[in-house]
């Protein structure tokens, strides 16, 4: 039987195995890592909660709570990935990429992905650039401190296979956006918050995680 990870001292401690019965048990219909890739999970996932200590990075404070609220929904995005996020070589870029949620659990699980961590706040840009090279993910990914508007005047106007974002703007705000990022043809991810009505284009791919209903909004760029 896998260890139930250590939270109470410093550093906290997560079994690979733990984290993959987790994630098989909160999304037992999603797509898993392959396990080898669970020792770079665990890594990340003990980085993030032992810099959330002192910066605020994501509101899950145990590991528990980390694998059912935020790296499982990950795992809902790589059936909308090229070749299921797993063989075909396509450039991502992750919008207020935060704690790394979920650019950095795709670059774990998408060896052949190229990407950017979009993040402006300058505190989280170092965690992401830490993970990076603690991952050894750099330079395939790379966090960037700047905001969306000055990454394009920057020249990453259609620099992009993949533009997602997470929690950073209402849904139409963000299909707004994202455009401006994407060469053609591209696709628009998203993770649904409130659910309503989506625009002409846009598709909703519903799933469960942790026995919660969430959905994934797809919207391709002809």
């Amino acid at each position: 039987m896998s260890r139930a990870p250590r939270t109470d001292g410093d550093p906290v401690a997560i079994d690979p195995a733990w984290l993959g019965e987790r994630l098989a048990a909160a999304g037992p219909a999603l797509p898993l890592p392959r396990p080898t890739q669970l020792p770079q999970l665990a890594r990340y996932a003990e980085l993030l909660l032992d810099w959330n200590r002192r910066i605020n990075l994501t509101g899950a404070r145990s590991a528990e709570a980390l694998v059912d609220e935020h790296l499982a929904d990950a795992l809902a995005i790589l059936p909308q990935l090229p070749a299921a996020g797993r063989d075909q070589v396509f450039d991502l870029v992750d919008v207020g990429s935060g704690g790394g949620l979920p650019g950095v659990v795709l670059a774990v699980l998408c060896p052949e992905a190229h990407g950017v961590l979009l993040e402006p706040i300058h505190k989280k840009q170092a965690f992401l650039a830490h993970v990076l090279r603690v991952l050894e993910l750099y330079p395939r990914f790379r966090s960037i401190p700047e905001r969306l508007e000055e990454h394009l005047a920057r020249g990453a106007a259609a620099a992009y296979d993949i533009a997602i974002s997470r929690a950073v703007w209402p849904l139409p705000g963000w299909l707004e956006r994202a455009p401006a990022l994407l060469r053609r043809p591209g696709r628009i991810l998203a993770h649904e918050g409130a659910r309503g009505l989506l625009p002409p284009g846009a598709h909703r791919h519903p799933y469960e995680v942790a026995g919660r209903p969430r959905a994934i909004i797809v919207q391709d760029l002809p």
